[in-house]
């Protein structure tokens, strides 16, 4: 509805993307050079007039992915003076003891930035891009894939805004994403049992080159160097059961108690921490599985609003800005495009899928201190070690490469199968065997064939 109580139509962009996120930003950078016009609508106001409200992480991780955009884009290099290099995590436990684990065997680094100075820098540069047109305070209530069409409101009222095309990057909680659970698709919308508070971290007491985290088995804090060297820490309980859990937190324990309990050091570091925890919001995690991401040639869903995953592989973001390069080239490289945005849904949905779940599983990872080393995870980092080409670590390809996702995962459960076989044949005595026994026992790699879902579109 307009001031005086009517409905009236807007005017008719080519594209609308609904969502000028971190990955809407992305998406409308790569589309309008190639496509036309693209009308950015986002809800909240200019994040660069006021400061958002802290309901997601402050910082993010950048890899291999996310600088493959960047760079796309043009704006890698502004990012990259705003981020901090961490070359691993170190691990804390309550008796003193540490260990560090590189993020990769070469010394490659990720990088830790502040969201909110990233989503300056992204909006900025859509702004700069011919053809985009950024409004804020712009809520999209339905989305009619058929005209197409989205049903706008603002604090004028209602209308209608047609267009030729709408794409969807609007998050975990996407309101545009009922439009296909409408059509069939099936969603899965689960809020897991764990949320976590913000806390900062002062300067000064940790090393600024890593990433640290102290597992307590049923809860983790961590901390992430920033450009000033105070840290963005996270702590991350489950929201149910007994402590350490808000449910216990909210009954008869005391929040401070707790966090002082299970994180000693952390309490030591950080003077104001039983403040913080008073104050901070405890924020929820929310995972997004879809099974359709596109409709005809008029629709399509990319970052959270389709495949939310849990923070800990730090690769949620760069997922998002790999289905918008994902995206432009699948549709750079078809005839139409209904065929292109087909192509892009086949080449993405199973690699979501695959570093969804090898973002929660790494959580229970981090947060259980290390038990002893099993035969099979000797045997394993063996194998990794004598042939470095044919095994890569996990991390490595997720963080370090542009390998689809789920080949990843497909690779290291293979290594799994051969690392069980071969104690299955030779027996344990095989952990401790020369390097050239091991090698003569090691079968050669098994040809596979690539598939749509491995290559991707570019």
């Amino acid at each position: 509805m307009n001031g005086n109580g009517t409905n009236h139509t807007d005017g008719n962009p080519e594209t609308v993307i609904v969502g000028a996120g971190l990955v809407g930003a992305v998406t409308a950078c790569y589309l309008a050079p190639r496509f036309g016009t693209v009308t950015l609508l986002e809800k909240r106001a200019d994040p660069r007039l006021e400061p958002p409200p802290e309901r997601r992480s402050l910082v993010v991780m950048l890899s291999a992915r996310g600088w493959r955009a960047l760079s796309d884009l043009g704006v890698a290099d502004a990012v990259r003076r705003i981020c901090v290099p961490l070359h691993g995590r170190r691990g804390h436990l309550s008796d003193g003891r540490t260990w560090l684990t590189p993020y990769s065997r070469d010394g490659q680094p990720i990088w830790a930035v502040e969201r909110r100075r990233l989503h300056q820098i992204l909006l900025d540069a859509a702004e700069a891009t011919p053809g985009v047109r950024i409004r804020f305070g712009q809520r999209v209530r339905s989305v009619d894939l058929d005209e197409p069409a989205v049903l706008v409101e603002d604090r004028h009222g209602s209308r209608r805004l047609t267009c030729r095309r709408v794409f969807g990057c609007d998050g975990a909680h996407s309101a545009v994403r009922a439009a296909l659970e409408a059509r069939g698709a099936r969603v899965e919308v689960r809020k897991l049992d764990l949320a976590y508070q913000e806390i900062d971290v002062p300067a000064g007491r940790l090393d600024p080159g890593v990433t640290h985290f102290w597992p307590a088995g049923k809860a983790m804090f961590a901390a992430h160097p920033l450009p000033s060297g105070k840290l963005s820490g996270s702590l991350f309980m489950r929201l149910d059961g007994p402590a350490p859990s808000y449910a216990a937190a909210r009954g008869c324990q005391d929040l401070s108690e707790m966090f002082a309990a299970h994180f000693p050091e952390p309490t030591a570091i950080i003077p104001d921490i039983a403040e913080q925890l008073a104050a901070k919001a405890v924020s929820t995690l929310t995972t997004v599985r879809c099974d359709r991401w596109v409709w005809r040639d008029t629709f399509a869903l990319l970052g959270d609003s389709c495949h939310a995953m849990a923070p800990f592989m730090g690769q949620g973001m760069n997922c998002g800005f790999e289905d918008a390069r994902v995206l432009v080239a699948c549709l750079d490289a078809s005839a139409d495009w209904a065929a292109g945005l087909a192509a892009y849904e086949k080449s993405r949905t199973e690699d979501a899928d695959a570093i969804s779940r090898l973002s929660y599983r790494h959580y229970f990872t981090m947060a259980n201190p290390p038990r002893e080393e099993t035969s099979a995870d000797v045997l394993r980092g063996r194998l990794t070690a004598l042939f470095p080409d044919r095994f890569v670590p996990l991390y490595d390809r997720c963080a370090f490469s542009e390998e689809s996702y789920a080949s990843v995962l497909r690779d290291d459960r293979r290594l799994d199968r051969l690392v069980a076989d071969l104690l299955a044949r030779y027996g344990t005595g095989l952990v401790s065997a020369p390097d050239d026994r091991l090698r003569a026992c090691t079968p050669p790699p098994t040809p596979t064939t690539a598939t749509l879902e491995d290559s991707g579109c570019s």
